[in-house]
């Protein structure tokens, strides 16, 4: 007689086979543990039904609570939070690791009194340890000053953002609504697409928000498992009830983006803001695809701080605070803004054509700083005239930022690209490629690119891994140029460096 003990941990089962014979113990195991298998597969599929239903239902509570997840949040941005407080973690080398690895050994004078090549030899190896080791203190030291002196830069940085915004410069101002915005707490892969505006003489905010179509907001309300068929049906809200709950969503998001705001101006840069919510779409009448504003709203602080958001309904209080929305938000129906975005960034400058010249141009490492941030314009207008992308440079600042903007219309790979130029004559420092990234987050753009007559090393290359950042260095750059018809030179001389 042949028997065999089996469990299934899953399943938590377990069972003695027997058998007359070794062949049917084998057989009666394998049907066994195949029935099991099949059942465990089965209550997989059942756990996995319940934990997506779960999901899905906490999604759907999240979306509901939009407006009430904002009011117990902190929108105004803590300063503090964003200096660079870290230390320098780089153990300093120390000369008896040096003296082990090089093997010096200990001081003998008997031994070297009798034995003076033994003196000799130590002296060596001494010499040879000791020069190891200030070559390391040296790379140390560098490494050291390198990590400070770009910590002090950044915190200086943010102490200028800081007052720039604090005393109603526009740009920090914008750039300061962009991060409260950008930081606010939104539900797992929900896209924050904006333009602000702001007007110093009105102290008026303009928020042009792109709101989320209704195949970006979940619906699902149930996954249940089906025995006949061994499958996860997944159940939907009915349209009815979907078509209340997206409107809520939008209503909720006009409301808590000008709370955001509002709640956030410390300095009291703020009277009123506007919201225009826009949707983009496909007409299915037309198979056309639209932009339109679908609801839009004008807020006075005084009037909106008043109000007690947490016990409102968001259609009503809307409604309340007058604004414009044509019936149901659902059907897309386009309103008049109450005031529209002026798209010209005040920042941007008149361009001047350098490209014509170019090839007159012995080297771009030593051109004119400004000229090269012109040329830079002019060849990404080469490169996105054919989409109707625009590029313009912007005026020079003292904490250095944008040196242009590009505007690409393309509402699936556009918006806003950063460019900033730097005509360097060594190595780019990693500072400046997080700086850049740094800007892209307060300016909502969705790439940045860095432009540079040097090169970039490792730790930049490593750094803009799975980030919407493009690196061009001098040989890249003088490519372009040369796809164009331009016949250019680009050689740096290393320790001379100039940026512009």
């Amino acid at each position: 007689m042949f028997e065999k003990n089996i469990a299934n941990r899953f399943l938590g089962e377990t069972k003695t086979i027997k058998a007359k014979t070794e062949y049917e113990l084998h057989e009666k195991v394998r049907k066994q543990k195949k029935q099991w298998k099949e059942k465990e597969n089965i209550e997989r599929m059942k756990i996995d039904a319940h934990k997506r239903t779960i999901s899905a239902l906490n999604a759907i509570r999240e979306y509901r609570s939009l407006l009430e997840q904002s009011l117990t949040a902190s929108h105004i941005i803590e300063w503090e939070n964003s200096y660079d407080k870290s230390s320098f973690t780089k153990e300093e080398p120390l000369k008896e690791t040096f003296n082990i690895r090089v093997g010096v050994p200990k001081e003998d004078k008997l031994f070297e009194f009798f034995l003076p090549f033994l003196k000799k030899k130590r002296e060596e190896k001494q010499h040879e340890a000791e020069k190891m080791y200030q070559e390391a203190l040296t790379q140390y030291l560098y490494e050291k000053n390198q990590f400070l002196n770009e910590q002090q830069t950044k915190n200086s940085n943010i102490d200028s953002y800081r007052t720039a915004f604090e005393n109603g410069d526009l740009n920090n101002v914008e750039r300061y609504f962009t991060m409260v915005l950008n930081y606010a707490p939104y539900p797992s892969g929900f896209s924050k697409e904006f333009v602000l505006e702001y007007d110093e003489t009105i102290r008026n905010l303009i928020i042009e928000y792109r709101l989320p179509h209704p195949s970006e907001v979940p619906n699902q309300i149930e996954f249940k498992f089906i025995q006949s068929r061994k499958e996860i049906d997944e159940k939907k809200m009915k349209n009815i009830d979907f078509q209340e709950f997206y409107d809520t969503i939008l209503y909720q998001i006009c409301l808590r983006s000008i709370y955001e705001c509002f709640i956030s101006d410390y300095p009291h840069h703020l009277e009123t803001i506007v919201f225009n919510g826009w949707v983009h779409g496909i007409d299915t009448a037309t198979g056309q695809e639209f932009d339109s504003c679908i609801l839009s709203i004008h807020a006075d602080k005084e009037e909106f701080i008043k109000l007690n958001l947490s016990q409102v309904i968001p259609k009503d209080c809307f409604k309340k605070l007058k604004g414009l929305s044509a019936g149901a938000l659902h059907h897309f129906a386009p309103v008049r803004p109450i005031l529209e975005l002026n798209r010209h960034d005040k920042r941007f400058i008149e361009g001047r054509e350098i490209l014509a010249d170019i090839n007159s141009t012995p080297n771009l490492a030593q051109m004119d700083w400004e000229d090269f941030e012109h040329l830079i314009r002019e060849l990404f207008e080469l490169y996105f005239k054919d989409i109707g992308g625009e590029v313009n440079v912007t005026q020079r600042s003292r904490e250095g930022g944008v040196d242009a903007v590009i505007l690409d219309p393309d509402p699936i790979r556009g918006g806003k690209y950063i460019i900033q130029a730097k005509r360097y004559n060594d190595v780019v420092p990693p500072s400046a490629v997080r700086e850049l990234n740094g800007i892209m987050n307060d300016e909502g753009a969705a790439r940045g690119i860095l432009v540079t007559t040097a090169y970039f090393g490792k730790e930049s290359r490593d750094f803009v891994k799975n980030k919407p950042i493009s690196l061009i260095d001098g040989p890249q750059l003088v490519y372009m140029l040369n796809e164009h018809g331009y016949k250019v030179k680009c050689e740096i001389n290393k320790g001379k460096k100039e940026t512009s």
